[in-house]
């Protein structure tokens, strides 16, 4: 169930992508200035999309002009160098380099190269590219040729990279109504939504092949974001690309590595990955389409220093890209979702050998994922996943239960680490769901904050409310799974604006048997009120202990009884079957004493400890064999995600390669 509150979204305003002019609306994320990563030992080969020629010999002077030229010619050891510019290409790679030779494929050190994989004339000619369409709605324009055979287009505005919705109908492009409308209100399971505008977007039309796109202005109530820009096509850029469009397809490669590049202009998915091995992207901007990347029997994945950005319009609510048109209903589908998630995971899709390997070993970390439906899809999978952003999901953070069962020849069941990475803006921090009966991996989750002040936008304003539903997210959340993984979660900091329904934000609770939960040396602060406490399952192998409870609201006698009933019950006492002090005996609630601290959703809070903090030694000591990187070496540890004297937590890119 979710839970609507009135708060105000405040989107940051940041510089615009640099070398184009920015007119439409702020960008929500920015591409790192190019790096000046020197170029390495060993042959090198270059392309140069504005001056290169196939005709060439690969040198600096005399460079390539395309990367599909380049790759049919790079042997293990080689670079593959591009020069500033952008590559109008769908990128095949199923090249192989060695263990101690791989294949790089990298920008040129100060130097912006894109690989785009959209239509070039939107972009590069906007003023030629589009015509008024008379027989459409006010600020309507069509296409000034025809596009047939691309069943949809996908795309944003190309200087400032905020997504653009995809219509199905030109009924919705056309509408001069941003809210929610039923035909009857009465009769919902048998009428349909009266035609619903939701911001600047595209219409496919099949039957002629034209794109028709509209730039209308939105009328949000304020101070939700709205789009102000330009309502004409020919004055700014757009990019948009066919619905199957990868720009970069990574088929059967192995030992290759991706720098220094920006991958945009996608359809369905930016990035596909199927059947690669030793892959490795770093500090590379990925602008997504659909999907960000799609991965398919990978292994040996390592991505560092990169970004995954979603195609998520600021004025964009979660309910604008719902699939509606299911069998039996009278209703019609309004927006594609603009970034269904940044990162999925598939199995093989034959009943056939090609479904092994599977995707396994992945190593993510100081990346950046945001502006999506959903953002990650992580289980089954061996992964590392560590010093990352994610921010700005509309639904799910990370989604771990398996997306297809382990094979049968697999000798080693999954373990996922999310450690050292921060969440904010997030619907449901960490999720579950899926037919799988059994789960085999183990999740550890440690170190990592997860600040859930920020709501996100749930509800368009409709007729009969004018009030946009903007709601508090959560931490952990199902869609009517099986039993989720054996889970260890410890020495997290988790901050909510509303209180959740469990002072443990469900952190003990969802357990199956053959999956033990353990929950150790967490904050947990709810800033409206402190809720009650729901004890673990001791006959489902679950425990908790070494927690600190808070809220600011909470009186000193309902601190007093947070424990106190499940303390003298025959629960307790249970508990110390499977963990000898019993779970909550050295539990406390009591104000963390952050270095500062605000319910209010924009403030940059420091949950650091100050000198004196109650959470200060007060934790249990966690089994050895789990992994920490502040592990206290002498006395009891401290409480949270950040111990005492710690440095604040890096996460997200860095600004040098």
């Amino acid at each position: 169930m979710l839970r609507t509150i009135c708060l105000v979204v405040s989107l940051p305003l940041l510089v615009p992508i640099e070398g184009v002019a920015q007119s439409s609306h702020p960008p929500l994320r920015t591409e790192p200035a190019p790096a000046k990563r020197a170029l390495g030992e060993g042959p090198t080969y270059f392309v140069d999309a504005l001056r290169g020629d196939d005709t060439h010999d690969g040198t600096e002077a005399a460079p390539w002009r395309t990367i599909a030229h380049g790759l049919g010619r790079v042997k293990p050891g080689d670079t593959l160098c591009l020069r500033g510019g952008t590559y109008y290409e769908n990128v095949l790679v199923s090249v192989a380099g060695r263990q101690d030779a791989p294949i790089t494929i990298r920008g040129f050190p100060g130097e912006r190269a894109v690989i785009d994989g959209s239509l070039r004339e939107f972009f590069e000619q906007p003023e030629i590219a589009w015509e008024p369409f008379a027989g459409g709605a006010e600020d309507e324009y069509r296409s000034a040729r025809r596009y047939p055979n691309l069943r949809q287009a996908l795309g944003s505005f190309g200087d400032s990279m905020v997504g653009l919705q995809t219509y199905y109908h030109a009924q919705d492009l056309r509408s001069d109504s941003g809210v929610v409308d039923w035909e009857d209100w009465d009769r919902r399971d048998e009428t349909d939504l009266k035609p619903l505008y939701c911001g600047p977007g595209i219409w496919y039309d099949a039957g002629t092949g034209y794109v028709h796109a509209r730039l209308a202005h939105t009328h949000l109530p304020e101070p939700l974001p709205n789009y102000r820009g330009p309502t004409d096509p020919r004055k700014l850029p757009l990019l948009l690309a066919a619905f199957r469009s990868i720009p970069l397809r990574v088929d059967g490669a192995e030992h290759v590595r991706f720098q220094d590049l920006v991958i945009r202009g996608a359809g369905y998915d930016a990035v596909v990955l199927d059947q690669a091995q030793h892959v490795l992207f770093d500090n590379v901007t990925v602008w997504c389409g659909t999907y960000g990347l799609r991965a398919i029997g990978t292994r040996h994945l390592r991505i560092e220093n990169s970004g995954f950005y979603g195609n998520l319009a600021p004025w964009t609510f979660r309910g604008d890209g719902s699939k509606r048109d299911y069998p039996g209903r009278p209703h019609r589908n309004i927006s594609r979702l603009n970034t269904h998630a940044v990162l999925v995971v598939d199995s093989g899709r034959e009943s056939s050998v090609y479904a092994f390997p599977q995707n396994d070993d992945w190593d993510i970390a100081h990346c950046e994922f945001t502006d999506a439906h959903d953002g990650l899809y992580l289980g089954a999978i061996n992964v590392r996943f560590h010093h990352n952003l994610v921010e700005n999901m509309q639904d799910d953070g990370v989604y771990l239960s398996p997306m297809y069962l382990r094979h049968r020849l697999e000798q080693q069941d999954p373990e996922i680490h999310l450690f050292q990475n921060v969440f904010r803006q997030v619907l449901t921090a960490l999720a579950f769901g899926g037919p799988e009966p059994i789960t085999r991996d183990t999740v550890f989750v440690y170190r990592n904050e997860f600040d859930l002040r920020r709501p996100v936008q749930t509800g368009r304003p409709s007729t009969l409310s004018e009030e946009p539903g903007l709601t508090v997210g959560k931490m952990l959340g199902d869609h009517g799974s099986p039993p989720w993984s054996a889970m260890n979660i410890y020495h997290n900091t988790f901050v909510t604006a509303e209180s959740d329904r469990d002072a443990a934000m469900g952190t003990v609770g969802h357990t199956g048997s053959g999956h033990p939960r353990r929950t150790f040396n967490n904050i947990f602060v709810h800033h409206a009120r402190l809720p009650g406490f729901m004890p673990p399952n001791a006959e489902q192998n679950a425990a908790c202990d070494g927690n600190l409870y808070w809220s600011p609201h909470a009186t000193p006698s309902q601190a007093d009884a947070l424990f106190a009933k499940y303390r003298k019950s025959a629960a307790f006492e249970q508990s110390r079957a499977i963990y000898d002090p019993g779970s909550t005996t050295h539990a406390v609630v009591a104000d963390p004493r952050f270095r500062s601290y605000s319910p209010e959703p924009d403030a940059a809070n420091d949950y650091r400890l100050q000198t004196g903090s109650p959470a200060a030694g007060a934790g249990v000591t966690i089994p050895t064999e789990w992994p920490d990187p502040l592990r206290k070496i002498e006395g009891r540890p401290d409480v949270g995600a950040y111990p005492l004297e710690s440095e604040p937590l890096d996460v997200g890119r860095r600004s040098e390669s």
